[in-house]
């Protein structure tokens, strides 16, 4: 079955002068970067290409995804994309190889799948994603997860994006960066009836009190991606933004 086109483009994008000047300063520490992005026709995902292509801070940005992309914006000639099978490592170590920067998006919608595709896809794959750029020496692994992710949870979800964690922080990344968001607010075509009714009350409490109960797509990958731009204390190092402090981190940079 012939998957349809997602069509990508800059409009209604957000970044700010700060991340512009940290793009323009990564890109002048680290030239000649390149980055990946797994599961950049999600949700999260297709936000984390929008902010990579805009700040112009990398040489190529290399999607792998099953659902092909019609990119309008800046910078198109950057973009790259390539197909994708989970289950081949080996494969994926050489589509890897040439990238130190990964962007993992990968996830299945709750609800929307059974208990064993969800696991491929949030564990088996993710998991084995990671492996590959590891072994393609990417230096720097940044995952979506979930608020509440924990290996030892009663809870499939959180177990497998916990698990998922664990494994990765164990394959000796020089830094492996862990964002765990809420609910996510979103604007999807694929939203259910169900799904957009709940939206309702959760963005109007949102305002009352915002990044506690949920935090935009928009400002989970612009936090993914300035992030990256940072220069690092140390190394080795493994860190993890919850909904809170992707919500203070960006709300404090356009105050600047």
């Amino acid at each position: 079955m012939e998957r349809s086109v997602l069509k990508i483009a800059l409009d209604n994008i957000f970044h700010g002068s700060n991340f512009t000047k940290a793009a323009n300063e990564f890109k002048e520490r680290a030239p000649g970067r390149n980055a990946l992005v797994l599961g950049g026709t999600g949700e999260v995902g297709r936000e984390v290409v929008k902010h990579l292509m805009v700040s112009d801070a990398f040489d190529k940005v290399t999607v792998f995804t099953r659902r092909p992309i019609e990119y309008t914006g800046a910078h198109a000639e950057k973009l790259v994309q390539k197909p994708v099978d989970f289950e081949n490592t080996e494969q994926l170590e050489r589509d890897f190889a040439g990238h130190s920067y990964a962007f993992c998006c990968l996830g299945t919608p709750r609800g929307r799948s059974g208990i064993d595709t969800y696991y491929k896809v949030d564990h088996n794959y993710v998991v084995n994603a990671a492996r590959a750029c590891k072994a393609a020496d990417v230096e720097h692994y940044s995952i979506c997860s979930s608020a509440g992710a924990d290996k030892n949870s009663m809870f499939s979800y959180m177990k497998a994006k916990g698990q998922a964690e664990d494994e990765i922080q164990n394959m000796g990344f020089p830094r492996v960066s862990i964002f765990r968001p809420a609910m996510l607010l979103c604007d999807s075509d694929d939203a259910r009836l169900l799904e957009k009714t709940v939206m309702y009350p959760v963005r109007f409490l949102n305002k009352l009190v915002p990044g506690v109960l949920a935090i935009p797509t928009s400002t989970v990958a612009w936090a993914m991606v300035s992030n990256a731009f940072a220069a690092p204390a140390k190394t080795p190092l493994t860190e993890a933004f919850g909904n809170t402090d992707m919500h203070k981190i960006f709300v404090e940079a356009q105050k600047k």
